[in-house]
């Protein structure tokens, strides 16, 4: 009975978890830099002057805002699919492609430095 239940047990711990919920970090850390440093970033609720490093959630959408007196940037976080996203296709991972989409896991920001330059 004790090994019924632990297999049904680890069987559902297994079936609730996607392959990038496994096998990626999260959250992950942008880098942002400026030419001449000291210019202000924002993003989402984060906000500083570079350099400056920013540890993110995955899978939202970001707007990165960077100032240098009037000069003002704007470029959006790229996100690209986790490669290991794909893991969950092989037929019993197929729960994971669900659970990865929810949890954001699935998605991975590029480039993770990011490099401004304004005019003096």
């Amino acid at each position: 009975m004790k090994k019924a239940a632990l297999c049904v047990l680890l069987i559902l711990i297994f079936l609730t978890q996607g392959c990038c919920s496994i096998f990626t970090k999260e959250p992950q850390t942008i880098t942002i830099t400026s030419r001449p440093e000291g210019a202000t970033v924002q993003i989402g609720p984060y906000e500083g002057e570079t350099p400056l490093q920013v540890t993110l959630p995955r899978g939202k959408d970001y707007t990165m805002t960077v100032t240098y007196g009037d000069q003002i940037k704007r470029e959006k976080l790229h996100r690209e699919v986790e490669n290991i996203y794909f893991l969950n296709l092989i037929p019993p991972l197929w729960f994971g492609l669900v659970i990865d989409m929810a949890d954001g896991t699935m998605f991975t920001y590029e480039p993770l430095n990011y490099n401004f330059v304004f005019y003096q």
